[in-house]
């Protein structure tokens, strides 16, 4: 019997943490949002199936841990579906 492995993610204020491809989405992005992607890799979601996954709680939680921007700033560990 296979064992299944608890996924983790990021999420603050009812959306998910997600990494923005900017080859993919410039071309759909305004310039308000092209221009935060230029800056930004990282961005809020609320489609739970983009958000960017953790193998672990304790990864997750370094990964917050790790970086001190505001956007960080009330940002929960949660479990992945």
């Amino acid at each position: 019997m296979q064992k299944l492995m608890a996924l983790y993610c990021i999420k603050k204020d009812g959306n998910f943490l997600t990494y923005r491809d900017q080859f993919n989405d410039s071309h759909t992005c305004e310039i308000s949002e092209l221009h935060f992607a230029m800056f930004s890799q990282w961005h809020w979601t609320t489609e739970e199936d983009r958000s960017k996954i953790f193998t672990s709680q304790t990864e997750a939680e370094l990964f917050i841990a790790e970086r001190h921007e505001e956007f960080f700033k009330d940002a929960e560990v949660t479990l992945f579906k």
